[in-house]
């Protein structure tokens, strides 16, 4: 799924089998089998922030291993 702005009233179904309506000036996550049947122009995909490198949270010790 991704987050898209509404730009045009449409009805559609994320997974083809329930309609629901996406009113101009909300932003709802659309799945891809939506997106691929949306009329043109109707959506537009809004770039969500995420982090470019996840924290390494690994715990590193030194020394030599326990025997």
């Amino acid at each position: 799924m991704a987050q898209c702005e509404i730009l045009q009233t449409f009805k559609g179904s994320q997974d083809g089998r329930f309609t629901e309506t996406f009113e101009v000036g909300t932003t709802a996550d659309l799945s891809e089998y939506l997106m691929s049947c949306a009329p043109r122009g109707s959506f537009k995909r809004v770039a969500v922030d995420t982090p470019a490198v996840p924290e390494n949270k690994a715990i590193i010790t030194t020394g030599k291993r326990a025997k």
